[in-house]
Parts: structure tokens; C-alpha cells; sequence
């Protein structure tokens, strides 16, 4: 059934405000897949922030560039849906990779901004840490960045109470000694 030229536009207007939410995508092949298997995966990804969705490839790869994602024409092939990351690629590709019970579940790739992954890359890409744990990493090497800095700086001031300090007492000494 071909679409009209309004439903085209309502298709890409849909994907422009969604992919303008998301962080990133797997992209997969959904052939075969019973409605049952579909939603079975949607409820999975809904727990860790994404959605699953069937895409007109030619209009999504349209959209894809309007918003700053990467479209390569070899991901986008075939029958396609796509699993978006709204707020963490890691969780959704850790995700769709422990799904072992749906074997038409085929994982073509990945998208993030302009960064693509291929299948044999997925593996790497759900081994990223979450984005708290990315936060958590950064915030303890400032911390302990900070902490050998004041250590490094307070090291001579302490060296140099050290000696005033023995010098003092030798003064004191010398004085009680006369």
C-alpha cells in the first residue's frame, strides 16, 4: 500500500521528535517476528529507557540526518526496527544482547551521533559503562586528583613549619642554656 504524500510527512514528523530524544539506536531485523515477540521485546527495553519500533527505512534515513545521526545505507536494509536509547545506548544493546529466547532477533548495528558500530562491535559497546558510572569514574579521578594536588601543596609548607619549628626549639634550648 503506498502512502500519500500527507502520511509520508506525518511519518517523518513522528521520527524527527522522537529521534530528537534519543542518545542512540540499535538497529535490528525484525523478519519472521510474531506480534507476541515484538512486544516481548518493547516491554524489555521500556525498562531500561528505550522503545522498539518499526521503521520506514527511506523517511527514518531522512530524519536520521536531519537530526545528526549517521544513515548508512547498509544497516538500513531490508526489514528494519530500531531499539532508541532515550537516555543510555550501553543499557538498550546490553538489553537487546541478553535476549536470548527471540532467534529472528537479528542485531544489524548501532548509531550514535555520527559513530557507527557493525554487529561484531555491539559486544564492545554494552561493555561501556552506564552513564552514572561514567559520572561516578570522573567525579572519584577529580577527587583524587584534588587530594594529591593538596597534598602536593602543603607538603612544603609543612617541611617548612618543620624547620622553623626545630629551629625554634634549638633557639629555646640555647637560651635556657645560658
Amino acid at each position: 500500500m503506498a502512502l500519500n504524500r500527507a502520511k509520508k510527512e506525518a511519518i517523518y514528523n513522528a521520527y524527527l521528535d522522537v529521534l530528537r530524544r534519543t542518545q542512540g539506536m540499535v538497529v535490528t531485523e525484525y523478519r519472521g517476528m510474531s506480534m507476541k515477540d515484538l512486544t516481548a521485546i518493547r516491554k524489555a527495553l521500556r525498562a531500561v529507557d528505550g522503545s522498539y519500533t518499526v521503521v520506514k527505512n527511506t523517511i527514518f534515513k531522512i530524519a536520521l540526518r536531519e537530526t545528526g545521526f549517521a544513515a548508512p545505507d547498509d544497516l538500513f536494509a531490508g526489514p528494519v526496527a530500531v531499539a532508541l536509547a532515550h537516555s543510555d545506548v550501553a543499557k538498550v544493546t546490553k538489553t537487546l544482547l541478553g535476549i536470548k529466547d527471540q532467534p529472528l532477533l537479528v542485531l544489524k548495528g548501532a548509531v550514535m551521533g555520527q559513530t557507527v558500530f557493525k554487529a561484531e562491535q555491539l559486544e564492545a559497546l554494552a561493555a561501556m559503562p552506564t552513564l552514572e558510572e561514567a559520572r561516578a569514574m570522573l567525579i572519584g579521578t577529580l577527587q583524587s586528583a584534588a587530594t594529591s594536588f593538596l597534598a602536593l601543596i602543603s607538603t612544603p609548607a609543612q617541611n617548612l613549619v618543620r624547620v622553623l619549628k626545630a629551629y625554634s626549639d634549638k633557639l629555646q634550648g640555647s637560651s635556657d642554656a645560658a
